[in-house]
């Protein structure tokens, strides 16, 4: 045990957030700040890390989502931080996709001292004024702590960090009267965030003899959610496991990051976007299957409301009460049996592998193999445009080893996974698309590039996306990133739909179209490099290629597309 010298609340907030292996700090300074980031370095670009908080300055719509890349990139948490009033509700819409797909992260968000209440300060925070603390508590009503007690603040910051092991982000409100105060408290340095179980290899034997121990008359078939993504070893395992079972494999958009190119029984990415035999696989699970989950999956996106139809699902997982489940379980997503193995996932994925390999007659009897995941074909291009389809073949062939990059809620996160239909061995690519909030994945990329500058960093972004982060190109101009914009001057993906829910509707009351940007002059004009496509992707070679140049300011790469051009799916026009 450690005894600390008695310190004001701001300094035990960072000691804590220190032991938290927190590095980084987003956001944009402000009165109701000044007296914690006093004690930060600013982040500099290039520069030797070190222990210390560092704090990176960027508007808050962007900061919100820099905590996010950063853990992608490198399972790290970092925080992200607004000052009193409108700041928050920016910095805010970042938490809200941490929440949706469980990633631990910090807000720190300056508060009005509640004795102001009906006093009419400045960016009142209080009920009387936007009632900043009601508002987050609706959202967090378990992550939410208000350090308004110093006597209470070790306690606060101990149920903070248990819901960060939970893999859940949390706000921390600040009054600055509370936080001004001295305390004095005592811990345990060097805390990991670890949330894995022992494996409960009693119940996991009597699972495999009950279901894994004699021939089923139906097929066993893997889906690999988002969580598989997050586990180092899982590319292997989740082959093996096919192997040994001879079983077919599913994917989320993030989940394919846990499955290796050339698994011979792959079937697709499921969903928006996702490929022909992967929904077809899907839709014809039936009660004679079973399902093994890895991170149970199937939110909108990723199943659009049908249920898993196996007589059998079992999910395994580190983590019971991840976003999507009621009372630790998707009982309620699956229409026959459910069973749920919380533990180590890797290791219960092992276990079961050498299980299998002992009982060979458990595998599938036959399990079809395809080179081409889609039935479908993809629309033409019009125009003086990139064909997205050529766009998106051609650049799977030129990904370089430790490429990271992030799509943005636009056309992007829609059509790469039907044209490429697997994932690269080289890049690892992630979509925060379950609060769908457009321009996120700039910040996204930012985090990752500053949370490890070895990896070469790429945002597929569009020209609505880009709206919303345009005024914050400046800060990352000596980040090194490469930034995709798909300009059709429309939002892409309303454009699509509405021809199709609203045939009858002229279409400029789909009210999507933009006004044009000069994209390379605008990134020009903040320092960046850039360079606009050629429509017969002639020069996209040489572009890959300065992409992956050590030591170049960051790049802008304007595409230009066609909106009339239908690739992937939409399944959710179906319930519009």
């Amino acid at each position: 045990m450690v005894v600390v010298e008695p310190r004001i609340g701001y300094e035990r907030l960072l000691d804590a957030m220190t032991e938290w292996g927190i590095s980084m700090c987003s956001g944009v300074t402000g009165g109701g700040l000044v007296h914690l980031l006093k004690q930060m370095d600013p982040y500099v670009p290039h520069r030797a890390r070190t222990e210390q908080i560092e704090f990176f300055t960027v508007g808050e719509y962007v900061a919100g989502f820099v905590p996010l890349g950063h853990y992608l990139a490198t399972g790290k948490i970092a925080a992200a931080a607004a000052t009193t009033g409108a700041a928050s509700k920016l910095l805010l819409c970042g938490l809200s996709d941490a929440k949706l797909h469980n990633i631990p992260a910090v807000y720190l968000i300056a508060a009005t001292p509640s004795s102001m209440a009906f006093q009419s300060p400045l960016q009142d925070t209080t009920e009387s004024g936007s009632n900043m603390i009601g508002q987050l508590m609706a959202e967090l009503p378990e992550g939410t702590f208000v350090l308004d007690d110093i006597a209470s603040l070790d306690e606060q910051l101990s149920a903070a960090w248990d819901q960060l092991n939970q893999s859940k982000p949390v706000a921390l409100v600040m009054p600055p009267d509370a936080l001004s105060e001295m305390t004095s408290h005592s811990s345990e340095k060097g805390m990991t965030l670890s949330h894995r179980d022992e494996v409960g290899h009693e119940s996991l034997t009597a699972l495999f003899q009950r279901h894994l121990s004699q021939r089923r008359t139906g097929r066993i078939v893997v889906m690999a959610g988002d969580e598989a993504a997050r586990y180092p070893d899982m590319l292997y395992l989740t082959s093996r496991l096919c192997e040994v079972l001879k079983a077919p494999i599913v994917w989320s958009i993030n989940g394919a990051n846990a499955v290796s190119r050339d698994n011979p029984y792959a079937h697709g990415y499921l969903g928006f976007g996702g490929n022909d035999r992967a929904t077809e696989l899907w839709d014809s699970l039936n009660e004679r299957d079973m399902l093994i989950t890895i991170g149970f999956c199937a939110d909108e996106y990723t199943a659009n409301f049908s249920p898993a139809k196996a007589g059998l699902v079992w999910n395994i997982t580190a983590n019971a009460h991840l976003y999507g489940s009621a009372h630790g379980s998707f009982r309620h997503q699956v229409v026959g049996e459910f069973l749920q193995t919380v533990g180590d996932v890797e290791e219960i994925l092992r276990e079961t592998i050498l299980w299998c390999q002992a009982h060979p007659q458990v595998c599938n009897e036959d399990s079809p193999r395809y080179s081409d995941l889609n039935v479908g074909t993809c629309g033409r291009v019009h125009g003086n445009a990139v064909d997205i389809v050529a766009f998106y073949e051609k650049l799977d062939g030129l990904w370089q080893p430790d490429s990271l990059g992030f799509d943005d809620v636009c056309l992007a996160y829609k059509d790469r996974q039907y044209v490429t239909q697997r994932p690269h061995p080289h890049a690892k690519i992630y979509s925060l698309y379950r609060g769908s909030a457009m321009g996120g994945a700039y910040g996204l990329g930012l985090g990752a590039k500053i949370a490890s500058p070895g990896k070469h960093v790429f945002v597929f972004s569009g020209d609505g996306c880009f709206r919303l982060y345009g005024g914050c190109l400046v800060e990352a101009r000596q980040l090194g990133i490469t930034l995709f914009v798909l300009d059709n001057a429309n939002y892409g993906i309303v454009e699509q739909g509405l021809s199709k829910i609203l045939p009858h509707t002229p279409a400029r009351r789909y009210h999507g179209e933009l006004e044009r940007i000069d994209f390379c002059a605008m990134a020009r004009a903040c320092g960046w490099l850039s360079v606009r496509v050629s429509p017969d992707l002639s020069n996209l070679s040489d572009i890959m290629r300065e992409a992956y140049r050590r030591d170049r300011p960051s790049m802008l790469v304007e595409v230009p597309v066609d909106s009339h051009q239908v690739v992937g799916p939409n399944p959710r026009l179906k319930n519009l």
